[in-house]
């Protein structure tokens, strides 16, 4: 990677990877849960569920038992509540150092994980060692313990000699039932997926690479994200057919963390370029400022250098752009308006007094051609419920969604929408081609 990517992200980034593994080699029409109910990934075929959870360690060469106690607590927990269903509990797990295949978990291991004095385990053990103290059974029915109810209870596991499991640990460590499997590396596995994607479509190796792997990442995350079930799901003998539809790469947190992502701006670089190009074209752009870097200080240079690009002459840039900002800090637009008159750039925000008018929001600016005047440059306004609605009421050519993607309220229909989750402003004045390098 060209930098050191946050290990929590790249662990999301993992097991998306899995994901889209399933995805590509199970039977034709297996059905694959983003999320799963179960685990993180579900996958569905002929009336048998495998049940995966994805733990990726880059750091760390060799793993302990102890860095597999709670993945398979929670799997044991699962199992007690399920031994009637035909569930494949598989637990995969990247260790650097450790050969890849499947790894044998023992009787053994499993009463040792069962004895462990960690207090977070406390509700894990409980269900697959049931107490019969009645002050036990009603302390963990408490939403929260102290530390002096967890320590009871650890002394009542230690001390009691006569409870039983719910479950019969030598079914669950039947082939079939549970694996541990350690995983290829990261590398490997993105390798891997393209292969099977290029195995089952008419992709070429470059389209895979710039094109449909980053956005089959990107489908992936979109889904772990969705609240119902339901819409997590995915047919896999429909994926490649509805990743055909995306013709434009996803940039975005996600993709930001693959080796490929300078290339994967070049590409989408290169796809903004042809509407980018047209002078006629009506552009709006919303930002989500909470998701942007140092976007108060940057902000207002975007504008400004937007502006001496795309939006200085009179005769051929006669569509006014509007600059929408969604935050949740109340002195900001003002400020920026303030820094904007300083930078001589004019604006028109549709407020009169403190109401703001979508008539005089919306209204063209006055120009004097021969003086090469113009009454404003831009529409600069803050995300609400009033600016939106005048945003549907005079659509653009071109949308830009610039951050973190959470703007429902407005309609998309019939719009070119450009959604780009870039992590600062130097990478969005690249791919509108403001400057000639991202870094």
């Amino acid at each position: 990677m060209s930098r050191e990517a946050d290990y929590t992200i790249k662990g999301f980034i993992y097991q998306f990877n899995k994901t889209l593994e399933q995805v590509f080699s199970e039977p034709n029409g297996t059905e694959i849960t983003v999320e799963g109910i179960i685990e993180d990934i579900d996958v569905n075929s002929d009336g048998i569920t495998k049940a995966i959870q994805c733990k990726y360690h880059e750091t760390k060469e060799k793993y302990n038992l102890s860095d597999i106690s709670k993945p398979i607590l929670q799997m044991l927990v699962h199992y007690s509540k399920n031994k009637d269903k035909d569930i494949q509990y598989i637990l995969y797990a990247h260790f650097s150092d450790e050969k890849i295949g499947e790894k044998k978990i023992t009787k053994k291991n499993i009463e040792t994980i069962l004895k462990s004095k960690d207090k977070s385990y406390l509700k894990y053990i409980s269900t697959i060692i049931p107490p019969k103290d009645d002050a036990i059974i009603k302390l963990l029915l408490k939403s929260k313990l102290n530390g002096t109810e967890k320590k009871q209870i650890i002394d009542y596991y230690n001390s009691a000699t006569d409870l039983d499991l719910s479950i019969n640990i030598d079914d669950f460590l039947k082939p079939k039932k549970f694996s541990f499997v350690i995983g290829q590396s990261f590398d490997d596995l993105i390798n891997e997926i393209k292969k099977l994607i290029k195995e089952k479509s008419s992709f070429s190796t470059e389209d895979i690479n710039d094109l449909f792997y980053p956005n089959a990442i990107q489908v992936i995350a979109n889904k772990s994200i969705l609240h119902n079930s339901e819409d997590r799901k995915i047919i896999n003998t429909d994926f490649i057919r509805d990743l055909e539809k995306h013709k434009k790469t996803a940039i975005s947190r996600w993709t930001r963390e693959l080796t490929s992502y300078e290339n994967l701006l070049k590409k989408r670089r290169i796809q903004l370029k042809p509407n980018l190009q047209k002078n006629h074209r009506l552009r709006y752009f919303i930002f989500n400022e909470k998701s942007i870097i140092n976007f108060e200080n940057e902000i207002v240079k975007f504008i400004s250098n937007y502006i001496s690009k795309y939006h200085y002459k009179i005769k051929l840039h006669n569509k006014t752009p509007i600059f929408c900002i969604k935050t949740e800090n109340i002195s900001l637009l003002s400020n920026i308006e303030s820094r904007l008159h300083q930078k001589g750039v004019s604006f028109e925000n549709g407020i009169k007094g403190t109401t703001f008018f979508q008539i005089e929001f919306l209204k063209e600016p006055k120009t004097i051609q021969n003086q090469s005047w113009k009454e404003f440059d831009i529409r600069i306004c803050g995300y609400s419920d009033e600016t939106s609605k005048a945003i549907n009421s005079e659509k653009s050519d071109d949308l830009f969604i610039v951050g973190k993607r959470d703007f429902k309220e407005i309609d998309k229909q019939d719009i070119n929408t450009e959604y780009i989750e870039i992590e600062d402003f130097k990478e969005l004045q690249y791919l509108l081609l403001l400057s000639e390098n991202y870094k």
